[in-house]
């Protein structure tokens, strides 16, 4: 291929890959505006599917409403307090949020409630009422008469709790009660007899939730009592064997500070030993104190005594014998000892101090008789608390069993007393008859029928119409994937497009339209080849190869329109019918295709004998000539290639028709030769992934693809037919 086609240079590349007539961005992206016109475009193509469902929707909500029978609603509102007012406060709880949104779950079911539709239904004598139950079932008056009450007021109870509504207010204790019905006086009626029968069930509920804890009470009360008196009589038995005898409290009702019961610290002997315990350490003390001033007696002489130093006698006479003492020191300084006045002091002086012994040896053995006193009353009261030790002790181990007795007419008692308040506080509250729900609002007859809805139901009719046609449009133009409008063909398919060709019409011939330079068909093919000068640097491409996608989608027609234009321009343009399989060259021309392409490539011909000339002095064209056995062998070796580039050297350009891609290796041989491949799609026909499978085919072995060719385009048309059958057959 190298040396056959001029050296491009690398930007040859990207202008190739790059360009665009429609000025599409290279990677595809459409702006947001290009967006909303696809879906506008889309609503335009598909508008009457659009319109015919939204008159479809239209004209079934409108029979709806029309046929629906008319019902009214009439609304009673009601206040659901939490708790009701509490005369008696039966037990102080915290209600948690939960535990309130479940309380008002339970009150919405309850107005919905299948017992409260039948208590509506007894209250009004619904079974009764023809003109209620044929209202909503339609059967005869005489029909629903004869059947059994009981199935009438399942019929009645169930037409109520079809029309009951609960509709709670947010963020409120108000929950409105909605009934329906075809009569408005019937409506307002149920309406406020369900709210009636409500309150009514919730007062009974709450006395018969009463009356059961009143009578548990009353039996648990029984069999408490019982207990407890029995308890008592074994314990006053057992306390009455075994001698035990409590002070204070009386038996079976004593308890100490820690709540445990004590009957041995109320006994006689219990109490004995209190007392002669503290007499002992009061005896203790006092024999301590007196002990403390014997000895001191003992080792002072009794000098160092309390009692000696505040005895009076003997105060006294030390005051006498300080007097004397002091006469008989002033006189010794002027008489001698033996003085008569002098041995008179001395005479008097020893005898008040045998008088002070004297006092002071019987304080001394008052404090000795003190000490042996006390001495005894200790011995006495030790002897005798340590004898009641003994009883006590006894007392103790004959007490365990008493104590199980004591603490089970305890328990029993206190379990007693709070069934009894309980059961007071039960009394009171059942006869109080609280309620916790109240009417805010009662039901008014309504004035005019909230169902069918007229206005309501068009505005909705067409807005799902509007919905389901637009969505029913995205849908169709998914599965349509064949309908590639021009605009929107670079961003499906990946190529930039050359140019859109319009639909030729039964009567006209593409050879003759061709002819005509100024038909729509010859403008749009020539607008094609302007735009086939821009694809590389050096201009059109000298060796220019068409392919489709699957057959007769116009890549024969396209190539030889393209080749004419080069030769309108002066170029000496030579097309090659490629296409060995089902060959159409020839019959454009109206010649036999006895002689072409494959007796070239066999070296049968040369390639002068098999160019004629047509309609033009500068375009030639070559037939496919005999249809071979296996055309892809031919095409394969590389006398294709030798051929076209001797073709090259006689003309400027040479226009390759090829076959389709789909399903042959032929197209993608030629095209790996070629300089430049245009890729042909009919529009209506072609879907996009297939259009996409074969451009992937031929860019898999590199096929220079510089765009595509949208053919048989009608403008006017809004629908598209779908080609997914394939068909290829040999033909001449």
């Amino acid at each position: 291929m190298n040396d056959i086609l001029p050296a491009l240079p690398s930007g040859d590349v990207r202008a190739i890959n790059s360009f665009d007539p429609l000025g599409n961005s290279a990677n595809g992206n459409a702006p947001q505006e290009f967006i909303l016109r696809q879906y506008w475009r889309i609503l335009l193509k598909r508008r009457w599917l659009i319109i015919g469902i939204v008159a479809a929707c239209l004209a079934i909500g409108v029979a709806l409403a029309l046929t629906t029978q008319r019902e009214y609603s009439a609304t009673v509102s009601l206040e659901v307090a939490r708790e009701a007012a509490k005369v008696v406060d039966l037990q102080n709880t915290r209600v948690s949020a939960g535990a309130d949104q479940e309380f008002y779950q339970t009150q919405y079911t309850l107005l919905q409630s299948r017992s409260l539709a039948e208590a509506v239904v007894r209250d009004l004598r619904l079974a009764d009422d023809m003109d209620f139950l044929t209202g909503y079932t339609g059967d005869d008056a005489s029909k629903v008469k004869q059947a059994p009450r009981k199935a009438r007021e399942e019929m009645a109870t169930s037409i109520v709790m079809a029309g009951t509504e609960v509709i709670p207010v947010r963020l409120s204790s108000i929950v409105t009660v909605r009934y329906s019905s075809p009569k408005p006086e019937m409506a307002a009626k149920v309406a406020n007899a369900l709210a009636d029968n409500f309150i009514k069930s919730n007062l009974a509920r709450r006395y018969d939730a009463t009356a059961y804890a009143r009578n548990f009470l009353e039996t648990r009360l029984e069999q408490v009592r019982k207990r407890l008196e029995e308890s008592e009589r074994q314990a006053v038995a057992y306390a009455g064997q075994q001698g035990i005898i409590s002070l204070g409290n009386p038996a079976g009702s004593s308890e100490t500070s820690g709540g445990q019961s004590s009957p041995e610290g109320q006994s006689l002997a219990a109490a004995d030993l209190t007392g002669l315990n503290a007499a002992l350490v009061d005896a203790r003390t006092k024999r301590i104190q007196a002990q403390s001033r014997y000895e001191e007696a003992k080792r002072s002489g009794g000098r160092g005594l309390a009692e000696v130093s505040s005895n009076a006698a003997i105060n006294s006479l030390r005051e006498q014998r300080a007097v004397l003492q002091g006469q008989y020191q002033n006189q010794s300084a002027n008489l001698g000892p033996d003085y008569p006045s002098q041995v008179a002091l001395r005479r008097q002086i020893s005898e008040l101090d045998r008088q002070i012994a004297s006092e002071t040896s019987r304080v001394s053995s008052t404090v000795e008789s003190d000490y042996r006193e006390a001495l005894q009353v200790e011995e006495q009261l030790q002897a005798r608390v340590d004898g009641l030790k003994t009883s006590v002790m006894d007392l103790r181990r004959r007490s365990i069993q008493y104590n199980i007795y004591q603490r089970d007419v305890d328990t029993n008692r206190t379990l007693y007393n709070a069934l009894l308040q309980q059961y007071k506080e039960a009394g009171i509250a059942g006869g109080v008859g609280t309620n916790n729900v109240s009417i805010v609002d009662p039901a008014q007859v309504p004035d005019r029928p909230f169902k069918p809805n007229i206005r309501l139901n068009v505005l909705l009719s067409i807005l799902i119409g509007l919905i389901l046609g637009g969505l029913a449009a995205l849908v169709m133009e998914q599965l349509a994937e064949s309908a590639i409008m021009p605009e929107e063909f670079h961003e499906k398919l990946g190529v930039p497009l050359l140019g859109t060709i319009p639909l030729l019409t039964k009567d006209e011939q593409a050879i003759d339209v061709l002819q005509d330079r100024k038909s729509p068909v010859s403008e749009a093919y020539f607008s094609v080849y302007t735009g086939l000068q821009f694809v590389t640097t050096h201009g059109t491409p000298r060796s220019l190869f068409v392919t489709s996608t699957q057959p007769s989608e116009g890549k024969s027609t396209t190539a030889m329109a393209i080749a004419m234009s080069i030769a309108r321009v002066g170029r000496r343009v030579l097309l090659i019918d490629a296409d060995m399989r089902n060959p159409s060259v020839h019959k454009q021309f109206g010649v036999t295709n006895e002689e072409g392409l494959s007796n070239v490539l066999v070296d049968s011909r040369q390639l002068s004998d098999v160019t004629h000339n047509a309609i033009i002095p500068t375009f030639f064209y070559m037939t496919a000539g005999h249809i071979p056995p296996n055309p892809a062998e031919l095409l394969s070796g590389g006398t294709f290639n030798s051929v076209l580039a001797e073709a090259l050297a006689l003309f400027d350009h040479v226009v390759v028709d090829g076959p389709p891609v789909m399903g042959l290796a032929d197209a993608p041989l030629i095209g790996s030769m070629a300089e430049a491949t245009v890729f042909i799609m009919e529009s209506g026909r072609t879907r996009a992934t297939q259009a996409r499978r074969a451009l992937d085919r031929l860019n898999a072995v590199g096929t220079p693809v510089v765009g595509a060719v949208l053919t048989k385009f009608d403008n006017k048309r809004e629908g598209y037919g779908y080609g997914y059958g394939y068909e290829y057959s040999y033909g001449k």
